[in-house]
């Protein structure tokens, strides 16, 4: 009898089913970010921010999925930093001229406005051509998606201290002050050039060691309050992650420099 033709087995990194998944996530970030844009510019502010952060749970689990697949590969890079550039750049800084720079007008709110678009456009691009083994465990400045999640953490923050009387606060302007917000923004967005490092999402695993069990139970933890308070607690902890990544850098170079004048 004939043998029947054997099937050449295709390598993983070439097949691709394996790519379809993982390149399907950053497509969907892509269009909660396009959805992103189209709620700030019909004055839905509140899904304008929910949508980025749907946007941010989907850019941490497409590169995982594909390192997990086997399936990585330059054009994956490439797109999901295009993904990240809508999502995490373009949406945020809609969204910061349509709730703080509008009454400034085209001009000087376009300028505020296009602060997260610009240096994020920056530092991905940076990110792509200086990516080296430095940056497997940690990032060389704020991550897009931190910064894009502080950004409408602002506005989820000042729009509900209302439903929260026990702070004994009630600021005078509901999206928060843009004499004030507005600096911060550029601020924040300034930090994605920076080399100060952040870590990188650590691995998580019920199954794994304590470390990988306590780094899912956290993220689970923060997950849980940022959605049962409604985003309302989603800039303390984006803040809180900010001021722990400054302290630990400060600290280093402090160290670094007293070793230097020992020596």
């Amino acid at each position: 009898m004939p043998k029947k033709p054997t099937r050449e087995r295709i390598p993983l990194k070439q097949n691709p089913r394996r790519r379809f998944i993982p390149n399907s996530l950053t497509i969907f970030n892509m269009f909660l970010g396009f959805m992103s844009i189209i709620s700030s510019m019909n004055g839905d502010y509140f899904w304008a921010a929910w949508f980025i952060i749907f946007g941010g749970i989907f850019d941490g689990f497409d590169g995982k999925i594909a390192r997990a697949l086997d399936s990585t590969s330059d054009f994956g890079i490439q797109f999901d930093s295009l993904a990240d550039i809508i999502t995490f750049c373009l949406a945020p800084s809609v969204f910061v001229y349509m709730v703080w720079a509008e009454p400034l007008g085209q001009l000087v709110g376009g300028f505020y406005a296009f602060m997260p678009l610009m240096l994020g456009s920056i530092r991905l691009a940076k990110f792509n051509l200086e990516a080296n083994d430095d940056q497997k465990n940690q990032f060389t400045g704020i991550p897009t998606p931190l910064m894009a999640l502080t950004v409408v953490g602002i506005w989820l923050f000042f729009n509900q201290v209302y439903e929260y009387p026990m702070l004994i606060w009630t600021p005078k302007h509901p999206a928060g002050d843009g004499r004030i917000v507005l600096p911060f923004v550029m601020i924040i967005s300034s930090l994605m050039l920076s080399k100060i490092p952040f870590a990188k999402s650590p691995k998580m695993s019920l199954k794994g060691s304590a470390k990988e069990k306590w780094s899912f139970i956290s993220a689970l933890l923060m997950m849980a309050l940022v959605f049962i308070s409604k985003g309302f607690l989603l800039f303390p902890i984006a803040l809180v992650l900010i001021t722990i990544s400054l302290f630990k850098w400060t600290k280093t170079h402090r160290e670094l420099n007293d070793s230097i004048e020992q020596d």
